[in-house]
C-alpha cells in the first residue's frame, strides 16, 4: 500500500485502516492522533501524514492552513474596512488557538472588544453568513 501511495494513487477507506493497522502493530507508539498533535494538524488523515512523509505531497500545518486560507479571503474582499480587518485578523488567531470557533464566539470576548455587540456590529447579516461558512469549512 506504501507503493500505491509513493505512485500518487488513493488509498480506500479500508486500504488505509489496514494500513494504519500494520503500522501499529509494527510500530505501535506511532498513532494518528500522535502525528497530528506532532504535525500541528488535528484534521490530517494518516494517508496524507504518510504521503508527507514520504515526500509525495506537503502536509500544512493547521496554522499554515488557516493563514493562507484567511489570507486568500481577505484578498477576495477588497471592501473591508480596518476594523472589519481587525476583526478577521483577531478570528484568525482565535481559531489557530482554539481550533474551533462557534457562531455565539463571536459575540463575545474577546470579539466584543473591537465593537460591543462583537461580528454583529462590523459586518452585514450576509457577510457574517458568508464569513460562519467560510469558518465552518475551515473547522471541519
Amino acid at each position: 500500500m506504501l507503493q500505491k501511495l509513493q505512485q500518487g494513487a488513493t488509498l480506500s477507506p479500508a486500504e488505509a485502516g489496514i494500513l494504519a493497522v500494520e503500522l501499529s502493530n509494527e510500530y505501535p507508539h506511532i498513532t494518528e492522533q500522535l502525528l497530528q498533535k506532532a504535525y500541528n494538524n488535528q484534521k490530517a488523515k494518516l494517508e496524507q501524514f504518510l504521503k508527507h512523509i514520504l515526500g509525495i505531497e506537503i502536509l500544512e500545518s493547521f496554522p499554515e492552513s488557516v493563514t493562507k486560507s484567511f489570507d486568500q479571503f481577505i484578498q477576495e474582499h477588497t471592501n473591508l474596512n480596518s476594523r472589519q480587518l481587525d476583526f478577521l485578523n483577531l478570528l484568525r488567531t482565535f481559531l489557530i488557538e482554539k481550533g474551533t470557533v462557534e457562531k455565539k464566539d463571536l459575540i463575545t470576548a474577546p470579539f466584543t472588544k473591537i465593537h460591543p455587540n462583537g461580528i454583529l456590529g462590523i459586518f452585514s447579516k450576509r457577510e457574517i453568513e458568508e464569513i460562519i461558512q467560510f469558518i465552518q469549512t475551515l473547522a471541519a
